[in-house]
C-alpha cells in the first residue's frame, strides 16, 4: 500500500481537547494551513479556557461559565474550517469548477461530526432551479482512518472531466498519496450490476472507468466476489488502498456479514468509500454512517444537484449561522421581531428572518443531537462531538435558569430558553432536570415567576413486562413514567423482528402557544421519539422533562410485541384495562397520593393521555368520582361512538357490540358473514386523545391524536366531535358539484368536513342524556337549527329575487347567502371551513328521524340513529368487494349496484367504482335500506347524484318515494321517543304557501 498523508483530522481533535500525540510515527507532519481568500479576516479567539474542557469532561455545565463554553464552540468552529480549507485545496488541486447530477436515484448528507467530517462537494441547485447546499460528498478521517461516501457512484454516474479529476484527487487524499491518482489497488464489495438492475450497472461502469483512467495501473477484485462474510478474506488478502463499497446486499445478510471486514479496514487504515445507489442511505449500511457521522436523506424529490460550483465556495465555513449564533448569546443580542412571521411552534418555523437571526444556528446542535440520540449514542461517552458537547452544556445551563413565564420585550431570556429548547440529548444518562416546567405540568394561569412549577418526586421501580399493538406503526402506553434528571435503562428480551421506538411525551407541536400569545410559558418540544432498541439490546437515557413512557411498535412480520424491563421508572396513574377493577382502585390511590403530572388511559384501539388536571377537572356532579368518570369514558365516549360506525367495542365481539336490528337488517343487505366479520369492521389504528393546556389548533384540533385544551367529557360536543373526524369516510360525505358535471366523479368535493362527523356528538349527546343517565327534562343544541333548510327550500319555491330580478337564498335569521342561485348552490358551493355547518348537518340529523321506527328489510328498525350504523357496515362491505374485479362483479346486484361496472365507465374519471362520491353512494344504499325511493330527499337538500345512480334506483322500480319534509325541531334536540311526538312538515317545490311552524316564511325577509 501507499504512504499516508499525516492523519489532519487527529492532530485537530488533540490540539482542540488539550491532547498529545503519543505516536512513533515517522509520517510528515501536516502542511500549515492555508487562510481561505475572503474579504474578511476571520476573527480571532482567544486561547480555550480549562475551565470549558473540564467542564465538558465531567458533563457538569458549572465548572465553566457561558462565554467560556461560547470560546470553546468558537475556537473549534474555526479550527474545523482551517483543516476544511486544507483538505479542499487538496481535493481540488486540479479543478477550479465541478458540475455533477447524481440524478434522483441518489441521496444526500449532513454531518453531526463535524470535527471530523465535512462536505467536499454540496450542491449548488435543486431540481426546480432554486439555490441549494446539501452534502453530495462527504469525506472525514478518525485516527488516522479516512472515508468518503458519495451521494451516487462518481464513476458510474454523470462522469465528466471535471468529476474525473476530482474523483482521482479524492482517491489520493483518501490512500494518502498522490500516486494514487496514476496507481490504485481497489475492492469492490456489495456493489449492484446489470444484472441486478439495468439503471444500475455500476460494477460494470467502476471497471470501465478504471479502465479509461488508470490504464493499466489498477487491480481490482472479480465482481462480487468480495460481498458478505468474503469481504474480510479479500481484505487481508489483497491489502487495497481503497475499499469500495454500495449497499445492495443480494444475500439479505445484512451489515453483521461485513462487520469484522469494516473493523479490519479501520484498524489497518484502509480508506472506505461508499458509493449509495438507492434513492436515500440504506439500512444495510446504518452503522457505517454513523461511525462516520452522517445523516441522510432522499434526493428523489428534490434532485439536489452540482452545476458549476466555484472551488473557492466550497472553502467557506460550514458554521457562519452557528458562530452568529454564539456571538448573540454572548452578547446577549436577540430582536424578537424576528418572530413575528412565525405562525406555530418556533421550532418549526422557517421564516427567513427567523432562520438567519437564529434557527439555522440552532439547527446545527439540534440535529446533530437528535442523529446521536437516533444513533443511541452518548456523545459524553465518547471524546468526539466536542462542539456539540459545548453546546449542550450551555444548554444545560440556560435551562436551569428559565423562570416561567418569559414575557415577549425579555428577548435576551427568550433567546437563551429557545436554545434550551433546541438542544437536548436524550442519550445522555446525566440531563438535569429543568427546575421550572411550566404549563406541562400545572394549568398556564398557575404559572408565575419566582415559583417553579414541578412536583414531587415519587419511589422508582423495576419492571418487566410485554407490551404489544394491534397494528404495526402505533404507538401505545407503557403505564412507565420517566421523572426528569433520571436515568432510566430499558433492555428487550425477546427476538422478534420488530422495531422498537420510544416515545416520550404525547403534545403536538402547536400545542405550545407561544407564538400566538407572546408568552413562553412552558419547553417547545416535549414529545420526541428518537430512541430506539433493538431485540437484545439495553439503552439507558434521560430526559429533563420527563414525562409518560410509549413503546411505537412496527414490524412486517405478525409478531408485534416486545419483552422489555425498565429500570428506574415510575409509575403514574394509569389504566390500560378498564374492566378490571383492582387496575381501577390502584389508578384512584395513584391519582390521590402522588403529584405525578400525567394520566393516562387505554382501551383497544384508543387512547387518552391527559395532564393530570384535564382529567381531576371533568368530575363533578354529572361524574361524581374517578371510577364515575371511567365508566363513562369507556361506555358513553369510546363504546357509544365506536358502536355508531359498526365497530366491536372493547371486551365484546362484533355480534355483541351491535344492536340485533342492525345485525339482522345488515345481514338483507348483503350477508351476515360480511355484517360481523370482525377483520372488516375494525380500525386499523389506535386513536389518541390529548388533553392539556392547548390544543394543536383551536380548541379542539382533530388527527391521531386530536387533542382538546379542556378537561376530558365523556358526553362533550369536542371529544366526540374530534374522535368522529377520524371516522369519516368519502362514501358517507355529501359533497358539491356543479349541475353539468354532476355525471364526472372527480369532479365531486366534500362538504362534509365539519358536519358528517357531527352525528357523533349529538348522537352521544342524545344517549348520555336519556339513556345512560335516564333524564327527562328536554335537551337543547345549537350545532344545527333546522329552520335554515325550510328557509333554504323555500327561497328556491317561492323563486324570490332582489330589485335585480336575481335569484336570492336566505338562511333562518334572514341573512343571504351570497351564492343565491339555487338550493342546489348557495348551501353547498363554498368550501370555506364550517360554511353553512347548521344546514349541512341537518342532512345527516332528519336522515336519522326519517328512518326511525321504520320497517327497514323487514325489520323494524327501533332507533332512527341506528341508520349511520347501517350505512358505516355497508360502506366497509362495498369497499371490500370493489377491491378487485372479479369480487366486485360476483356481489354488486347483492349491494344494491348491479348497474355500475368495476371500472371503464364515464363518469369514473379512469378510476374505479371503488371511488364512489358520497351523494351517489348514499342515494342508492339510503333506497334500497328503505326500500322506497330516496332521491327527493336528496332533492330537498339540493344535493345532485348522476344518471348512473338514476339508472339504478329506476331500475328498483321502488313503490313509493320518500315524502320530501322535515321534522319540526329547531336547537331542540328529538326526546327519549325520537319521532313519536314530532310533526313532520310537507315541503313542495311547486308549493309557496308552506310555513314554519312560527308562521313565518322567507319572502318576510325581502
Amino acid at each position: 500500500m501507499f504512504n499516508k498523508l499525516a492523519p489532519i483530522f487527529a492532530v485537530l481533535l488533540l490540539a482542540s481537547c488539550g491532547g498529545s500525540s503519543s505516536d512513533n510515527e515517522t509520517s510528515p507532519e501536516p502542511p500549515a494551513p492555508i487562510e481561505p481568500p475572503v474579504p474578511v479576516e476571520p476573527p480571532i479567539y482567544k486561547p480555550v479556557d480549562e475551565n470549558a474542557k473540564l467542564a465538558i469532561e465531567r458533563e457538569d455545565h458549572s465548572l465553566a461559565t457561558a462565554d467560556e463554553l461560547i470560546d470553546f464552540s468558537l475556537a473549534q468552529t474555526q479550527a474545523i474550517d482551517q483543516t476544511k480549507f486544507t483538505i479542499i485545496e487538496q481535493l481540488y488541486d486540479d479543478t477550479d469548477q465541478i458540475s455533477w447530477h447524481p440524478t434522483h436515484d441518489s441521496a444526500f448528507f449532513s454531518a453531526y461530526l463535524p470535527e471530523h467530517t465535512f462536505p467536499a462537494l454540496s450542491s449548488t441547485h435543486h431540481h426546480n432551479g432554486s439555490p441549494s447546499e446539501v452534502g453530495l460528498v462527504m469525506v472525514g478521517e478518525q485516527r488516522a482512518h479516512r472515508y468518503a461516501a458519495m451521494a451516487a457512484n462518481l464513476l458510474a454516474v454523470d462522469v465528466s472531466e471535471s468529476t474525473i479529476r476530482f474523483t482521482r484527487s479524492l482517491f489520493a487524499w483518501l490512500v494518502g498519496d498522490q500516486n494514487a491518482k496514476r496507481q490504485l489497488n481497489i475492492v469492490t464489495a456489495h456493489v449492484p450490476s446489470k444484472a441486478d438492475s439495468w439503471y444500475f450497472p455500476h460494477n460494470e461502469k467502476i471497471r470501465e472507468w478504471l479502465s479509461q483512467n488508470y490504464s493499466d495501473n489498477y487491480t481490482i477484485n472479480d465482481e462480487n466476489s468480495c460481498d458478505g462474510e468474503e469481504l474480510l478474506g479479500c481484505l487481508e488478502r489483497q491489502q487495497p488502498d481503497i475499499l469500495l463499497i454500495s449497499d445492495i446486499d443480494r444475500q439479505a445478510q445484512g451489515y453483521r456479514a461485513i462487520e469484522q471486514a469494516i473493523e479490519y479496514a479501520k484498524a489497518q487504515n484502509i480508506p472506505v468509500l461508499i458509493s449509495n445507489y438507492r434513492r436515500g442511505p440504506s439500512e444495510f449500511l446504518a452503522p457505517l454512517y454513523r461511525y462516520m457521522g452522517l445523516s441522510g436523506s432522499n434526493n428523489y424529490w428534490s434532485k439536489h444537484h452540482v452545476i458549476g460550483a466555484d472551488v473557492n465556495d466550497m472553502k467557506k465555513s460550514d458554521f457562519t449561522q452557528v458562530n452568529q449564533l454564539l456571538e448573540n448569546l454572548r452578547s446577549d443580542s436577540f430582536d424578537n421581531s424576528v418572530l413575528a412571521g412565525c405562525t406555530g411552534n418556533f421550532i418549526y418555523c422557517k421564516t427567513d428572518e427567523f432562520e438567519q437571526a437564529f434557527k439555522t444556528g440552532a439547527d446545527w446542535f439540534r440535529e446533530s443531537a437528535i442523529n446521536l440520540d437516533n444513533a443511541g449514542i452518548n456523545p459524553f461517552e465518547h471524546d468526539t462531538w466536542a462542539l456539540l458537547k459545548a453546546g449542550v452544556l450551555l444548554a444545560d445551563k440556560y435551562r436551569q435558569a428559565i423562570d416561567y413565564p418569559i414575557e415577549f420585550d425579555q428577548a435576551s431570556l427568550w433567546q437563551r430558553a429557545m436554545f434550551a429548547d433546541w438542544v437536548v440529548n436524550y442519550s445522555r444518562e446525566n440531563n438535569l432536570a429543568q427546575p421550572d416546567l411550566g404549563e406541562y405540568v400545572i394549568d398556564k394561569n398557575l404559572v408565575v415567576l419566582n415559583d417553579n412549577a414541578n412536583y414531587k418526586r415519587v419511589n422508582t421501580v423495576s419492571e418487566r413486562q410485554t407490551i404489544s399493538v394491534p397494528y404495526s406503526g402505533q404507538w401505545t402506553t407503557t403505564g412507565w413514567y420517566v421523572q426528569p434528571g433520571q436515568k432510566i435503562t430499558l433492555t428487550r428480551h425477546d427476538n422478534n423482528p420488530a422495531s422498537l421506538q420510544i416515545k416520550l411525551n404525547y403534545h403536538r407541536s402547536n400545542t405550545n402557544r407561544a407564538f400566538k400569545h407572546q408568552v413562553y410559558r412552558g419547553p417547545l418540544e416535549l414529545s420526541q421519539q428518537r430512541l430506539s432498541l433493538t431485540a437484545g439490546d439495553s439503552l439507558s437515557f434521560s430526559s429533563p422533562y420527563g414525562g409518560p413512557l410509549y413503546f411505537n411498535i412496527a414490524s412486517n412480520d405478525s409478531e408485534l410485541a416486545v419483552d422489555v424491563s425498565a429500570q428506574n421508572v415510575a409509575k403514574h396513574p394509569t389504566v390500560t384495562n378498564f374492566n378490571d377493577d383492582t387496575q381501577i382502585a390502584l389508578f384512584e390511590k395513584t391519582l390521590a397520593n402522588t403529584e405525578l403530572p400525567h394520566v393516562d388511559l387505554k382501551a383497544f384501539g384508543a387512547e387518552q393521555h391527559l395532564r393530570r388536571d384535564r382529567f381531576l377537572g371533568a368530575i363533578n356532579e354529572e361524574y361524581p368520582s374517578v371510577k364515575a368518570l371511567l365508566k363513562a369514558i369507556q361506555e358513553e365516549h369510546i363504546n357509544a361512538v365506536y358502536t355508531l360506525a359498526g365497530f366491536k367495542v372493547d371486551g365484546l365481539a362484533l355480534a355483541q357490540s351491535l344492536p340485533k336490528d342492525v345485525q339482522l337488517i345488515c345481514g338483507e343487505m348483503s350477508s351476515l358473514p360480511d355484517c360481523l366479520d370482525e377483520q372488516l369492521h375494525i380500525r386499523r389504528n389506535i386513536q389518541h386523545a390529548n388533553y392539556d393546556q392547548n390544543a394543536h389548533c383551536g380548541s379542539g384540533c382533530s388527527g391521531n391524536p386530536w387533542d382538546s385544551s379542556g378537561n376530558i367529557s365523556p358526553s362533550g360536543w369536542l371529544d366526540n366531535h374530534e374522535l368522529g373526524h377520524n371516522l369519516q369516510t368519502n362514501r358517507l360525505n355529501v359533497a358539491y358539484v356543479a349541475s353539468e358535471n354532476r355525471n364526472n366523479y372527480v369532479d365531486y368535493s366534500s362538504r362534509a368536513g365539519e358536519n358528517s362527523n357531527n352525528i357523533f356528538p349529538y348522537f352521544v349527546k342524545w344517549h348520555s342524556h336519556y339513556i345512560s343517565h335516564g333524564n327527562s327534562q328536554p335537551l337543547t343544541d345549537g350545532h344545527t337549527n333546522h329552520k335554515d333548510v325550510f328557509n333554504v327550500f323555500m327561497s328556491d319555491a317561492l323563486q324570490l329575487t332582489n330589485d335585480n330580478n336575481e335569484r336570492v337564498i336566505f338562511d333562518r335569521q334572514c341573512k343571504l347567502m351570497p351564492d343565491g342561485e339555487s338550493r342546489y348552490v348557495a348551501p353547498w358551493r363554498s368550501n370555506d371551513y364550517a360554511a353553512y355547518n347548521s344546514y349541512r348537518m341537518s342532512f345527516y340529523i332528519q336522515m336519522a328521524l326519517h328512518f326511525d321506527k321504520q320497517n327497514i328489510q323487514g325489520q323494524l328498525l327501533a332507533n332512527g340513529f341506528s341508520v349511520y350504523t347501517l350505512l358505516y357496515q355497508h360502506s366497509r362491505i362495498f369497499g371490500k368487494y370493489a377491491d378487485s374485479e372479479t369480487d366486485w362483479l360476483s356481489m354488486r346486484e347483492r349491494l344494491g349496484f348491479s348497474q355500475f361496472p368495476y371500472a371503464e365507465h364515464a363518469s369514473y374519471g379512469g378510476k374505479t367504482v371503488s371511488h364512489i362520491p358520497g351523494n351517489d353512494f348514499m342515494v342508492i344504499t339510503l333506497s334500497k335500506l328503505a326500500n322506497q325511493d330516496w332521491r327527493p330527499y336528496f332533492d330537498m337538500y339540493g344535493l345532485y347524484y348522476s344518471d348512473l345512480a338514476n339508472q339504478q334506483i329506476d331500475l328498483a322500480n321502488y313503490s313509493t318515494k320518500i315524502p320530501m319534509g322535515l321534522y319540526l325541531l329547531e336547537t331542540e334536540m328529538p326526546d327519549r321517543s325520537m319521532t313519536d311526538n314530532m310533526t313532520f312538515l310537507p315541503l313542495n317545490p311547486n308549493d309557496g304557501t308552506t310555513l314554519w311552524r312560527d308562521g313565518s316564511s322567507p319572502k318576510e325577509c325581502l
